[in-house]
């Protein structure tokens, strides 16, 4: 118990340092970013945010420590039980909630990566010391990081962080952490190794001869583990842990950073678990490019040579006689391995060169994939530098990044609404590109890679983006002008990725700028839309039933079925509904059916007196129709006329049908800007209980658009209707996608057309889809099992 007791209260006071003087630093954050802002408003949020969570500090910290503290008392309870947490991790959250705790599971993910080796020790040496105290261990590591980044989670309310504010905290959160968990995990490591509670040689041993079976993994989909209900992709917080209740490291329910908990097929978690066990034999601490590289060695394998998922396989296709030699064949006799230094000086040869091969492989146009396509580029070259394209092959790290930068660029082009024009942008960034992977394979995991920031920017630049307008083609320039800059300069110097990203950078800055004045005119344009079919609406329910089964004069009739109705719309418009002048408005015409009323019953005096009562509401009412001094008078002594007379014709009058103008306006307003249904059918089939979700939904909750291709564009909330609850959906250049309804999205992510999720940066979804690629059993694998 005194190593427990030491290993709690190490953990409480090094993990508790990471908010040692947090929020000063924020605030200071905050100040700097106010300087350099133009949205005063936003940034007063930003501060009002941070001093109130400043006068919290105390609290938080203690909050913090407890969590902390929690998680090790729960660790010697005898019961593994995690209903709670399952409960809060697929509970509904609000939009806030759930960046929050996306933010979280990003963290997360990536110090899982960073801290494997330590944390696999870790693991096995506490299933050691919960075998000497006595607890069946029913919960895993207690230092892992999941439990400093919930805890850190759990600090905040929907509405404790505003957007920007919220980047700030995580960043400066993620930028702590790491060291802590490191000197922490250094330090508990040694306490359990002086305390004889080190890893067994005996499992050492077996694990350089072979792998550790690999159980399936212990995580089902979300929408299993809910029962069968519906869960939105990117609305629910499921973290896959690092360790296993059985105390066999990171061999179940392992989700690399980027695979959201994709479920591996067999022979990947075979090829992982050796992976783990050679690093554990051998005290080396496991990189993240060794899983990722022998992750692609099981994907490849299992594709049988063919890339890309196995696109080749699936549909049938054998692979061309010329594709024969793109393979490693380290035994072919008289074979010549082509060297890291000798591809680099072919990929220098075919930096300039003409990149429609690669933009063709891109679009899908081609028969072979984006890998194949350059690895026959690559040996149709050798001849220039004294190679036999026939006798020679490539090394296996070699042939990795080649799979690696074809895989990347197919996702990032299928991820997004890439034009012909960025289409040819990427293609002629392929080659630096797999300089890059080459020489420095922290391009797939290392965010703030200058190579990795240049692609962020120039998707974002290009996303959706047609040349339609002129700022739009001036951004299509300034990207080719970074991309023909790195296409010229590159040789080794990732500096100029960095150069060629920040002068990008800076005109998506401008052009954000517009982007949301475009975005506040065209919700304003959609809002003074609803306002006026609202108002609309309304008048013609008033003037229906006030000519509904009442006989009056065609000259009353008349002013109140166009007349009076405009009237109605207008203060409903200028006013407001529940306003003095439009239940003034509204009395009018109630007085005027009953002038007609009277004049009908023939009381002459009482008529004289209503109408001369009505002189000047009814000339506010001629004018707010835009008739004259002349044209009113008029109107007026028909109205007078018809009155006079008691023998004049009544009868009950029906409303006319609006305008066909006004026809027109709202057809082609419903068309621009409300949803399309798949099949065309006219009846909208929607769950209620997902409508009902979707209306929680708000203004910055990201989601992807997937087409009938299955191509995505990534897509955020701009603006909810306060009237109609209708939704403004923009890409990321703030250029209007969908006007839909909470029914309406319900539709469409029912039928897959949406997956809301939050919005990553283009390269992030990139490697999610690498990973879920490599992470994909083959068809069939499961029946085989099974068999």
């Amino acid at each position: 118990m005194r190593v427990l007791e030491t290993l709690r209260r190490d953990a409480v006071t090094e993990l508790g340092g990471v908010l040692s003087g947090f929020w000063s630093s924020i605030e200071e954050q905050v100040r700097l970013a106010a300087l350099a802002s133009h949205d005063f408003a936003s940034a007063q949020e930003d501060r009002v945010a941070v001093m109130a969570l400043s006068h919290r500090a105390l609290e938080l910290a203690t909050k913090f420590r407890s969590a902390v503290e929690a998680e090790f008392d729960r660790w010697e309870q005898a019961s593994g039980d995690d209903d709670d947490a399952k409960s809060k991790s697929l509970s509904l959250m609000s939009e806030g909630e759930l960046e929050v705790h996306l933010a979280g599971q990003q963290i997360t993910e990536l110090l899982d990566h960073q801290f494997l080796h330590p944390l696999a020790q870790l693991d096995e040496r506490l299933s050691a010391l919960s075998e000497s105290l006595g607890i069946r261990r029913g919960r895993s590591n207690p230092m892992r990081p999941e439990v400093a980044v919930s805890a850190f989670v759990a600090l905040f309310g929907a509405d404790d962080l505003t957007p920007s504010l919220r980047s700030m905290v995580f960043h400066q959160f993620d930028k702590r952490l790491p060291k802590v968990l490191g000197e922490l995990y250094d330090k508990a490591n040694k306490a359990l190794d002086a305390a004889s509670f080190g890893t067994q040689p005996s499992v050492r041993a077996q694990g350089s001869r072979a792998a550790r079976p690999a159980q399936p993994s212990s995580l089902p989909p979300a929408q299993q583990a809910n029962g069968g209900e519906w869960v939105p992709e990117g609305g629910v917080v499921q973290h896959v842990r690092s360790g296993d209740a059985a105390g066999v490291p990171l061999t179940q329910g392992y989700a690399p950073a980027g695979g959201h908990g994709v479920q591996e097929s067999h022979a990947t978690a075979q090829i992982r678990a050796q992976v783990v066990a050679e690093a554990l034999s051998s005290g080396q601490p496991m990189r993240y490019r060794d899983l990722m590289r022998e992750q692609l060695h099981a994907w490849r394998a299992r594709a049988g040579g063919s890339l890309l998922g196995g696109q080749a396989a699936d549909s049938g296709e054998v692979s061309p006689p010329h594709a024969a030699p793109f393979a490693s064949h380290p035994r072919m006799s008289n074979a010549q391995v082509l060297g890291t230094s000798e591809l680099l000086s072919v990929a220098s040869l075919l930096q300039g060169e003409d990149p429609e091969p690669y933009a063709r492989a891109l679009a899908g146009q081609g028969e072979r994939p984006l890998a194949d396509v350059l690895r026959h580029r690559i040996l149709s070259s050798l001849r220039e530098i004294g190679f036999d394209p026939a006798k020679t092959h490539f090394s296996t790290d070699e042939e990795d990044a080649i799979d690696l930068i074809g895989i990347l660029f197919q996702s990032l082009y299928e991820a997004n609404d890439l034009v012909e024009q960025a289409r040819d942008m990427y293609g002629r960034l392929v080659v630096p590109y797999l300089k890059v992977a080459l020489t420095d394979d922290s391009l797939f995991n290392r965010r703030t890679h200058p190579a990795r920031q240049l692609l962020d920017v120039l998707t974002e630049a290009c996303d959706g983006n047609s040349g339609e307008t002129p700022q739009d083609k001036e951004t299509l320039e300034r990207a080719e002008h970074a991309v023909d800059r790195v296409v010229d300069e590159y040789q080794d110097d990732q500096a100029i990725f960095e150069l060629a990203a920040a002068e990008l950078r800076d005109q998506l800055e401008q052009q954000k700028r517009r982007s949301e004045l475009s975005e506040k005119r065209a919700a304003e344009a959609i809002h003074g839309r609803e306002r006026l079919a609202q108002a609309r609406r309304d008048a013609d329910g008033l003037v229906a039933s006030r000519l509904a089964d009442r006989p009056m004069t065609a000259a009353v009739a008349h002013f109140l079925d166009r007349h009076w109705r405009h009237h109605l719309t207008q203060t409903w418009l200028r006013d407001g509904p529940d306003s003095a002048r439009h239940l003034a408005a509204i009395g009018t015409g109630d007085a005027m059916v009953q002038v007609d009323a009277d004049a009908a019953d023939v009381r002459g005096v009482a008529v004289a007196q209503q109408l001369l009562a009505l002189q000047v509401p009814l000339g506010e009412c001629y004018s707010n129709c835009g008739m004259d001094a002349t044209a009113a008078r008029d109107a007026m002594a028909r109205i007078i006329s018809a009155l006079a007379l008691p023998d004049t014709p009544r009868k009950i009058h029906q409303p006319n049908p609006p305008d066909a103008e006004e026809v027109s306006q709202d057809a082609s307003d419903d068309a621009s800007s409300r949803l399309q249904l798949a099949g065309g059918t006219a009846t909208l089939a929607f769950d209620p209980a997902i409508a009902a979700r979707m209306r929680r939904l708000r203004v910055g909750q990201g989601l992807r658009l997937i087409d009938e291709d299955g191509h995505e564009t990534a897509c955020r909330i701009a603006w909810v209707s306060p009237l109609t609850s209708r939704f403004l959906i923009v890409n990321r250049r703030g250029v209007r996608k969908l006007v839909v309804s909470p029914e309406e999205l319900a539709s469409l992510v029912a039928t897959g057309r949406v997956v809301l999720r939050a919005v990553d940066a283009p390269f992030d979804e990139a490697m999610r889809q690498l990973w879920q690629r490599l992470n994909a059993a083959p068809d069939g694998e499961g029946a085989r099992k099974v068999s």
